[in-house]
């Protein structure tokens, strides 16, 4: 998404020709096969793990969940886990905030109209791009290396919120941008306010 408002707002007149169907294919492929691989590497370096224990510290199971639990020596799984982290969350953090950059520093020289239609494009990416980098970030510091200042409930809130509130955020900020949606929602709050009015009446 980052490279696409990149492209369509840096280079305009080059969109079509560098984000064809090929390009697009070629993105969504590289995202597929990175996912399978990582998983599937994983599932079997997981799997040679004996277990000592049946209870995990989340309310979800994940692969360092599992690996935690385990008899022996993790230091291939935490080198790994290391390496997929990074790849997973701060390689698209740096894409992120080079995209960030270079569209910001297009506006600075653009119009006002330009500079207003540049955020209501790229601020809702931006908020739930945030949203989420931070809560996987504070999940992989909070039960890798499992401060026991911070209380277990404020280590399960953080375990989910990324997962549960990222997604709510995303349809509820791409549905205000919307017409049909906010109105809809607009009439409903209304409708509501006028409610409240005639009860107090």
């Amino acid at each position: 998404m980052a490279i696409d408002r990149y492209i369509c707002i840096c280079n305009p007149l080059r969109y079509n020709s560098l984000m064809s169907h090929a390009t697009v294919f070629k993105i969504i492929a590289v995202g597929w096969l990175n996912s399978i691989t990582v998983i599937g590497i994983n599932l079997a370096l997981t799997y040679r793990l004996p277990l000592c224990d049946t209870v995990i510290l989340k309310i979800y199971c994940d692969n360092w969940s599992v690996v935690r639990l385990s008899c022996i020596d993790t230091t291939v799984n935490n080198i790994f886990g290391n390496f997929v982290s990074t790849s997973v969350i701060y390689v698209p953090i740096l894409i992120i905030i080079f995209s960030y950059v270079e569209i910001l520093r297009v506006c600075v020289q653009s119009s006002k109209e330009v500079i207003s239609k540049a955020l209501q494009t790229c601020s809702p990416q931006l908020i739930i791009s945030i949203n989420f980098v931070t809560g996987a970030l504070f999940d992989i510091f909070l039960y890798r290396y499992m401060p026991t200042s911070i209380p277990y409930q404020i280590r399960l809130f953080v375990s989910l919120e990324f997962l549960v509130i990222s997604p709510i955020l995303n349809s509820f900020i791409y549905g205000l941008k919307m017409k049909e949606m906010r109105s809809r929602i607009f009439k409903l709050l209304h409708l509501e306010t006028s409610k409240v009015h005639e009860i107090r009446k």
